[in-house]
């Protein structure tokens, strides 16, 4: 079976599919972080997953199918729009400086700061400390700085990183997915070497990022591998747009592929995590890159289809829902366990559920009444400023 090839789309019809994919890629980031088990604890203790193994079963497909499978699509669609029908010079490089000063610097600060606010608040009246329950904060100007760049780094001394080297081990700002708007700033800085380098080697280029996206990702390369993983998406995306490559036409070859390999990958995932963890490395590395294939061919056929209609208007809250959701979704889901102490499989799914339906709904409410009273610091806030 094959699928025929599309015309050639103007700008706007070339980008709905990275509209209609905003959406459900931050739903995606969301569910990662609430089914998170890292760093919980039942009853003090650290959570076991052997004593819930239908528990450990669902972490283990949202790992294999779900996890670390949106921030790479993010990096491309960024790199393919920086380059898009634009003419590279100086000029075009200080003027997309400013929009992203706008647009990545100034919601990352704020979110970050309100993060910090609600951490720090929760300690000293509440006596409740976040995901590192129980670990005693450094007041010092340093460690509280520390908490845009690796929280890890001097604001909780009990989680600083066993290696010397912060940079072989992953840095995360206290709002932890920022960590994407903080590596894509730095892409973004380096976009004239980037365009350079893109101009002379091309897909040689991409390829050799990829490569040492594979390996130094099989080393644990730490924040060093978190870069790699920036320039080699957000490259790869940007040889395509300075090649003036049509998505619709290169990756819809794969299409069938694509369909088929995604979910046969995940499924192997998840049966090779329970006792071949080098096997499982490569299946997802594997689906991550047939995973951005998979998302975009989904999303032209839905639109080509008339299943659904660009989500153009779901930006601002597809922004708003990747970059708020985690200190709430941890919260909710801490109160929910400390609630219910869960003892079995049941219970613990239900807490997991009910944090996911609450943190989105909670999340929608805020920015629905937010859009409605206060729609200038939303847009601040939601980086349309």
């Amino acid at each position: 079976m094959t699928r025929s090839t599309p015309p050639l789309y103007g700008t706007s019809r070339r980008l709905q599919a990275f509209d209609m994919l905003r959406f459900p890629l931050a739903i995606v980031v969301l569910l990662e972080h609430v089914w998170a088990v890292e760093g919980l604890r039942l009853q003090g203790e650290a959570i076991d997953l052997q004593r819930f193994p239908l528990f450990r079963e669902v972490i283990y497909w949202i790992d294999a199918f779900l996890r670390n499978q949106s921030v790479p699509i993010y990096f491309f669609i960024s790199g393919y729009v920086f380059f898009l029908s634009v003419d590279w010079s100086r000029t075009t490089y200080f003027h997309k400086l400013r929009n992203r000063v706008k647009t990545l610097l100034v919601p990352y600060v704020v979110w970050n700061a309100f993060a910090l606010g609600l951490l720090v608040g929760g300690q000293l009246f509440l006596h409740w400390s976040g995901r590192a329950s129980g670990a005693d904060f450094q007041f010092s100007f340093s460690a509280l700085l520390s908490c845009f760049w690796d929280y890890t780094n001097g604001f909780f001394p009990a989680l600083q990183h066993s290696l010397s080297g912060g940079w072989l081990q992953p840095a995360y700002p206290l709002d932890v997915p920022l960590w994407f708007l903080r590596d894509l700033m730095i892409v973004v800085v380096c976009t004239p070497l980037l365009y350079w380098v893109l101009k002379r080697l091309g897909a040689w280029a991409v390829g050799g990022l990829g490569v040492l996206w594979l390996v130094l990702g099989y080393l644990n390369a730490g924040h060093i591998y978190q870069l790699v993983t920036a320039f080699f998406f957000f490259g790869w995306g940007a040889c395509m747009s300075m090649g003036k490559k049509e998505l619709r036409v290169e990756f819809g070859r794969y299409f069938t592929l694509s369909m088929w390999a995604y979910p046969l990958l995940g499924l192997l995932g998840v049966v090779a995590i329970h006792g071949w963890p080098e096997a499982a490395f490569i299946f997802k590395r594997l689906n991550i890159l047939v995973g951005l294939l998979f998302a975009y061919n989904a999303a032209t056929w839905l639109s080509e289809h008339g299943c659904c209609k660009s989500q153009t208007k779901l930006a601002a809250l597809s922004f708003f829902i990747y970059v708020a959701h985690y200190p709430i979704c941890d919260r909710v889901r801490q109160l929910l366990l400390a609630v219910l102490r869960p003892e079995s499989d049941l219970v613990l799914l239900a807490v997991y559920v009910s944090t996911t339906v609450l943190t989105i709904g909670l999340l929608l409410g805020v920015f629905y009444l937010m859009r409605r009273y206060t729609p200038k610091v939303l847009t601040v806030l939601a980086g349309r400023a």
